[in-house]
């Protein structure tokens, strides 16, 4: 089981990096009333959640293939049906905390455009 979760740990650790790298930039390189700011670090901290969240998940759907399901009822494809759903739902909130990143970038080199001419 911890070949596994070392595993998972693995598999999740680069977007977990991004995510706090992205949001320690934000907090310490950017003054606190920014254009776009907000948003950035709003998407910032969803993809960072929804990681972890990921991870947890992953964690979870090994300990029911190691024997957890025996403990709990219902069936094995039940409970793997349902870690399918939670993981596209995190995988949109992940998508969706890189758009408001993506939109926050936007706006701060909008105002920055604007400031500029």
């Amino acid at each position: 089981m911890l070949t596994q979760a070392l595993t998972m740990l693995a598999y999740q650790l680069p977007e977990l990096l991004a995510a706090s790298l992205v949001l320690a930039l934000l907090r310490t390189r950017t003054p606190a009333g920014a254009h776009g700011r907000r948003l950035a670090v709003a998407g910032a901290a969803v993809v960072l959640v929804a990681s972890l969240l990921r991870l947890l998940a992953g964690f979870g759907q090994a300990w029911l293939i190691t024997g957890g399901v025996a403990a709990m009822s219902g069936s094995l494809g039940t409970w793997l049906a349902l870690y399918s759903a939670a993981a596209l739902l995190l995988s949109v909130a992940s998508a969706v905390g890189l758009a408001l990143l993506g939109w926050g970038a936007v706006r701060a080199i909008g105002a920055t455009t604007a400031r500029a001419a």
